[in-house]
């Protein structure tokens, strides 16, 4: 039996099939029979973003000399390509306002995509739940990443060679940075401060911060109830220091610090340390500035050195810190 071929049909597909090569090819708005979002061009410094949607960097720009912000983001759901170009800037005044990217007051934004060099701050995310992911951030004057506000995330970049802090969380809460390279920044890797509380810093390489700033890897200096968790710190000056109490500190691995591997002080108390590898730090592989570590708990650690009020505690195997 021969098969019914529907002639009206096939002629529709063909039909069909012309016309979208005909808008392809014409680019006529409108003939898709999905069309994709419309991507705007940013194509200047200092432009600002200032509706929803798409928008992509249309090639390198250097701002230098400008002493101005390089892109800012002032709407809610902004998605920004760097579409693998790169932002820059030679300008460093800690006086005047120079981000690479600017973000304020929004929700929903997302940065990915590219490289962001120099400028005083490289992104300043003032936001709640956005994103910064897939960049480079390099060679800013003060803060490669600035964070604040409720639910943020910095996942899969890299951030470097930073005059201060590589990304430095203040009055956040929620923010997730996850496995990221953050290395070679002056004072501190991930600095958490001014009252952030509920943050979460994990899965990332913290390597080689705080060797010209005496700082190092991790260093929560105000907040509480804050993850530090499944992070690599390798050649900080000190791998992990806790300055505020009610923090966890579990399963890092903190080796070859100039200073101690994981730190806490006498103001930090209660902390959990749980569950770390550290070895081969200069000073101490662990450190804990209370007497008899009072009101802190180390349990489950791997470590060959260890200090308590600023003497040795024995070892792995005796002393407060197990």
């Amino acid at each position: 039996m021969k098969r019914h071929v529907d002639k009206n049909r096939l002629s529709a597909a063909t039909h069909w099939k012309y016309l979208a090569g005909l808008c392809l090819g014409l680019a006529l708005l409108g003939c898709a029979a999905h069309p994709a979002h419309a991507q705007n061009l940013v194509t200047a410094c200092g432009q600002t973003l200032s509706a929803p949607g798409q928008y992509v960097l249309a090639s390198d720009l250097d701002c230098s000399g400008t002493f101005a912000t390089g892109i800012n983001i002032t709407a809610n759901k902004v998605v920004f390509h760097l579409a693998g170009h790169t932002l820059s800037s030679t300008d460093c005044d800690l006086t005047k306002g120079i981000e690479g990217i600017a973000v304020a007051g929004t929700s929903g934004v997302q940065i990915e995509g590219g490289t962001v060099k120099g400028f005083n701050d490289g992104i300043d995310l003032a936001a709640t739940k956005s994103r910064v992911n897939g960049m480079t951030v390099t060679s800013a004057c003060e803060f490669g990443i600035a964070l604040s506000g409720a639910g943020n995330r910095v996942d899969t970049s890299v951030v470097t060679l930073s005059g201060e802090d590589g990304i430095g969380i203040g009055a956040a809460s929620g923010t997730h940075i996850e496995s990221n390279d953050i290395s070679w920044n002056a004072r501190v890797g991930v600095d958490i401060s001014n009252f952030s509380n509920n943050n979460f810093i994990e899965n990332n390489i913290i390597n080689s911060n705080g060797l010209t700033g005496g700082q190092g890897g991790v260093a929560i200096f105000n907040g509480t109830n804050n993850l530090i968790a499944n992070n690599t710190l390798n050649n900080n000056f000190n791998g992990i220091e806790v300055e505020s109490p009610n923090n966890t500190i579990q399963a890092n691995t903190v080796n070859g610090s100039v200073g101690d591997g994981i730190f806490v002080l006498t103001i930090a108390s209660p902390t959990v340390v749980q569950r770390n590898v550290a070895m081969g730090n200069a000073v101490a592989d662990l450190s804990d500035d209370n007497p008899a570590c009072s009101g802190d708990t180390w349990k489950k650690n791997i470590f060959l050195t260890d200090l308590v009020a600023g003497s040795p505690d024995g070892g792995p195997k005796t002393g407060c810190i197990r």
